[in-house]
This record gives structure tokens, C-alpha cells and sequence, in this order.
């Protein structure tokens, strides 16, 4: 099997207690079996019912997550080259030469992010045929630099003053003419520049002293040629930075724009840019048809990594397990886009293909938890105490203490030998989870019908039904209308042919049902109407075997 770098276990969207806590018990008895990259889910908000299974036998819920969508935080590297904005060009682009990649990001000093260096972007400005505005242009006799990093840029050793760290615009001349010609374009070239002057000069002791004179503040000697004493002792009494370099005149020329700052010239920041939170689907398509192979990822203005392009053809990272259902439609959002390497229920099958052969472990029991704990015993393990409490606790809750008809002998075989790990009888903890209050006091209407609703496609109708479990149907009627009208919201918010909602009371072992939409169907299910507006489902506590199996009926009959 491929190593994923994580495996979550989730059951379906809306959960009740026997898909969290059986995908709890999954994700233990995964651990036991040397599987240490699983993280059990519980895809939406955690019932109260299951809060009370927790909090009762001392255990950690899964995390509540709202979906497993790859997010850019998940696929970005931290395994790269981060220049810094205030190298040398020179170094940067040593740094983006060894590091094999077309563009690196720029930092400044906290982390900022500055931009890409891009040789094409560079280029432009040595070219000087874009980049206007953008950046200081490469082109020309102007550059903006410190001493320190000129020093730097040229592999020069500083013979007199020397090592200022402040950047300054500077105008470049070389001398190339005598010593009286010199003196006039010198001066012609001050009252034009306006800046800092450096003058570039080989072995010319007069030309050096005449440099002194004019108290211009840089001189730098190429070749590697000998200053005289004389010479330096004139430097240090007018101010003056003597700086000594191998590099003759047209590469001291050269390579002294190279003495600019990374940030300070034209970086590229008009590409994609990612943030954290993007989805790896959202962005596939613009990172596949850009030009660039690596991208910057950005948190509150810092460079949080990168991502590169090829990272969308590597195999993918995360994998699924689905407890407690089968249908995608049903399951957490973002399940579409994960591989489903195993699935482990008690309902219809109707799962996507898979290119791969997968672990697949079905029955008809009354609850996922059966089954979980029957691949305890087929490992030869034995659940911890808790996790043995919190299996019967799932077990007790769908199959409604052993009183709806999805129970089969083996769940209460099954709950006979998890009472005698963890200690307690099915009755007390059934009568536990009973004692939470019910979701139609505790929660909202839109919250209630939310608590546990499973979506299907069939005969090309879309459709929700909700389950709610309830002692008495009292409670249930003073609601109905604030229930209706949250169903309604739903319906058209998801496009649903309707939506239903079963309030079971498993004590009386009755249903009540609500139905919000398709006039047609309505006036198909085989129920009579209540004098509140309800359907009364006498005998009827599974939504899956006995209510299911009723709409699909009516479902085939219209076509």
C-alpha cells in the first residue's frame, strides 16, 4: 500500500454516535496494527449524545473538521533557497544558479515577502526595456549600493576607510583619459551627477591623487595594481574610501551593478501568489498553466514556503476510511478528492469506483460498532476499557437498545462481551445517552435537523432524511413549524426534491415523520397523516431499513 502521510477515519457528515464513536474505535485498533498514521474524525459538530459517550468512559473525541480538502498549507515546501533582499545581486544570483530552480522568493528582514528573482525579469532591467517604476534600472552609470556590499560585489579588499553599511545612489566613472582631460570630464560629470562618485582607475598614482583632490568619496583601483603610501596617506587625511580589486575596468564596470541590493531592483510580483488557506484544487489550474515552476506562499505578508509545480503530479498524501457509509454524497466534504482505501459499514452499498482494490468489511448488523469490535476479535485484541464502552455505546445507540429490526444476534453477542470489558451493562449506558437532552431543547431548528441527516441520489431525485430520537412526540409538535421551516431552507439551498425527518421514540418504539417537498411523492409514501401535520410511522425506528426501503419503493413507482 502506498505510504500516505496521513489516513483519516470519518463517518458521515452530520454524525450520530455510532459513526464518531465507532470511527474512534477504528482508529485504535488501526494504531494496534501498526498503522500510526491515522487520525480519527468527526466530520461537523460532535452530538451531545456522543459528548456525554466521551466524557463518560475518559476518552478524547475526534476532532471536529468541516472538511479534508488539500489546502496549499499541506502540499508547500519549506526545502528551499529564501534570498535576501539586502545581498548583493550577486550573491542572490549565485544562489539561484546552484539551486537549480528558475526563480527563488526574496525575503526582507523579518520574513517579508519581496518578490521573485527571475533572470527573464532581471534581464529587462540590465536591457532597460521594462520594468519602469518597478525597481532601480540596471541599465546606465547609476547604481545603489553601500561600500560594504561594492566590497562585497567585487571581491575587493578595502585599503583605506571603507565599510559603510548605507545604501546611497552612486554614478560611475572611469578614468580612461590623462590627467588633464580627467579633470575636465570629472568635473563636467559632478555637475551633472548629483549623486555620490566612484571612480574606476588602474595603475595611475596622479589619477589617484587628482581623485583625492576632488574629495570624491570612492576610488576603485582594478587590476590588483600597488597604491602608493603617498596615496593612501592622502585618502585617509580627505575622507576618502580606497577600494583594491583583481577585476580589470570593463568587468569592475560590469560587475558593480551587481553590487545592488536583491531588493532593490525589479522583482517579479505579479504572478500567482498563494495563501495558506487556498485549496490545492482551486489553484491546480493556474499553477499547471503558468510558466513558472515554483510559487510563493504567503501568510500575513511572510513567506510561509513555496510550491512547486511538480508537487501536483506526485501521488496524493492523505487517504480516507469511511465509517458508517459508503456514498460520497454522504460523506465529509473534500472526500471526492482522497483515495478510499478501506470502508467499513452496514448500509446499502453504493460507493464510487476506486481504481485500486480496497479493504471492505460489511454486514447487516444493527451498527457500525459490531462490526468494529468484530475486527477486534479477528486480530486477536481486545479493546482497552474505555474504547470497549465507547463501542457499546454506539452498538446500544442505532440499534436503539436492541429494539430496532436492523439488530442482528451478533450485535448482542458483541455487546454481552464489550459489557464484560468495560464493565457496564447495555441498559446504563443506553439509559445514559437517554438522559441528554434531546436536540430539539438543546439545539436550534436548523441545528436539529442537522444533528444526523444523510443525502441520497436516486431516480434522479436528489433527497435528505434526518433522524432525531426523541421520548415522546410532545416536544416534536410545539416545534414542527420553526422544523419545517428550516427543512425548507435547506431544500433550496441544496437543490433537494425534499427532505424528511424522522423523529423515532425508541421507548413506545414509534415514528413520526416530517415531510417538506415533492407534491407527487408525498401522496406516494404508504402513511397515514396525523392531525399535525406529520405522517405517523407506527412500528418504524430505522431509517435504513424501514423508511429507506419505503421512499425508493415510491421513488420507482413514479418513473
Amino acid at each position: 500500500m502506498t505510504r500516505y502521510a496521513k489516513i483519516f477515519i470519518s463517518g458521515h457528515r452530520n454524525p450520530d454516535v455510532d459513526s464518531v464513536t465507532s470511527a474512534y474505535a477504528l482508529c485504535e485498533l488501526r494504531k494496534r496494527t501498526g498503522m500510526d498514521n491515522v487520525v480519527a474524525l468527526c466530520p461537523g459538530r460532535l452530538p451531545d449524545r456522543a459528548k456525554w459517550v466521551f466524557d463518560h468512559f475518559g476518552a478524547t473525541p475526534p476532532a471536529s473538521c468541516t472538511d479534508v480538502y488539500l489546502r496549499v498549507r499541506d502540499i508547500l515546501s519549506t526545502d528551499f533557497t529564501a534570498l535576501d533582499a539586502g545581498q548583493t545581486l550577486r550573491a542572490s544570483l549565485t544562489a539561484l544558479n546552484a539551486s537549480g530552480e528558475a526563480a527563488l522568493p526574496v525575503v526582507g528582514e523579518n520574513g517579508e515577502f519581496a518578490g521573485l528573482l527571475e533572470p527573464a525579469v532581471l534581464l529587462s532591467q540590465f536591457l532597460s526595456i521594462s520594468g519602469e517604476g518597478r525597481g532601480l534600472s540596471l541599465a546606465g552609470r547609476t547604481i545603489r549600493a553601500s561600500e560594504t556590499l561594492i566590497c562585497d560585489a567585487l571581491n575587493a579588499e578595502t585599503l583605506c576607510g571603507g565599510g559603510g553599511g548605507e545604501l546611497c545612489d552612486w554614478d560611475v566613472f572611469v578614468a580612461a583619459s590623462g590627467v588633464e582631460s580627467f579633470g575636465e570630464r570629472i568635473e563636467e560629470f559632478k555637475k551633472k551627477s548629483g549623486r555620490k562618485l566612484i571612480v574606476i582607475c588602474g595603475d595611475r598614482a596622479e589619477i589617484h591623487l587628482d581623485v583625492i583632490e576632488r574629495e570624491i568619496p570612492l576610488l576603485i583601483v582594478t587590476g590588483d595594481c600597488e597604491v602608493r603610501p603617498s596615496v593612501l596617506s592622502a585618502a585617509k587625511t580627505m575622507g576618502t574610501t580606497i577600494m583594491r580589486t583583481r577585476y580589470d575596468s570593463a568587468k569592475t564596470t560590469r560587475m558593480l551593478k551587481l553590487a545592488t541590493p536583491t531588493g532593490s531592483v525589479a522583482l517579479e510580483k505579479d504572478g500567482p501568489i498563494l495563501q495558506p488557506d487556498d485549496r490545492a484544487h482551486d489553484v491546480r489550474n493556474t499553477v499547471l498553466s503558468s510558466a513558472d515552476n515554483i510559487f510563493p506562499v504567503i501568510d500575513n505578508g511572510r513567506l510561509a514556503g513555496v510550491v512547486r509545480k511538480s508537487v501536483f503530479a506526485s501521488p496524493p498524501r492523505y487517504a480516507m476510511i469511511l465509517v458508517d457509509h459508503n456514498e460520497t454524497d454522504q460523506g465529509i466534504p473534500g472526500l471526492d478528492e482522497l483515495p478510499v482505501i478501506e470502508v467499513v459499514d452496514h448500509h446499502r452499498i453504493a460507493i464510487r469506483a476506486t481504481p485500486e482494490p480496497i479493504k471492505y468489511t460489511a454486514d447487516v448488523v444493527g451498527s457500525t460498532c459490531t462490526l468494529v469490535a468484530m475486527m477486534f476479535r479477528a486480530a486477536g485484541l481486545q479493546p482497552e476499557r474505555k474504547t470497549a464502552g465507547i463501542l457499546l455505546a454506539g452498538l446500544v445507540s442505532d440499534t436503539l437498545l436492541f429494539q430496532s429490526p436492523t439488530t442482528a444476534p451478533v450485535d448482542r453477542t458483541i455487546a454481552t462481551w464489550l459489557e464484560s470489558i468495560c464493565g457496564e451493562t447495555a441498559q446504563t449506558v443506553f439509559d445514559g445517552l437517554m438522559s441528554v437532552a434531546s436536540p430539539l431543547s438543546s439545539m436550534s431548528a436548523a441545528q436539529a435537523i442537522d444533528s444526523d441527516r444523510k443525502t441520497y441520489t436516486e431516480s434522479r431525485r436528489k433527497f435528505s432524511l434526518c433522524q432525531i430520537e426523541e421520548t415522546g412526540f410532545l416536544l416534536f409538535h410545539k416545534h414542527s413549524a420553526g422544523l419545517a421551516e428550516a427543512m425548507d431552507a435547506v431544500r433550496l439551498r441544496e437543490g433537494l426534491d425534499f427532505i424528511g425527518l424522522l423523529v423515532t421514540d425508541p421507548v413506545r418504539g414509534d415514528s413520526e415523520f416530517l415531510y417538506r417537498g415533492d407534491e407527487v411523492l408525498r401522496r406516494a409514501l404508504p402513511y397515514k397523516m396525523t392531525d399535525h401535520g406529520t405522517f405517523a410511522l407506527p412500528g418504524v425506528l430505522s431509517r435504513k431499513k424501514q423508511l429507506l426501503p419505503q421512499i425508493l419503493t415510491a421513488l420507482s413507482n413514479l418513473i
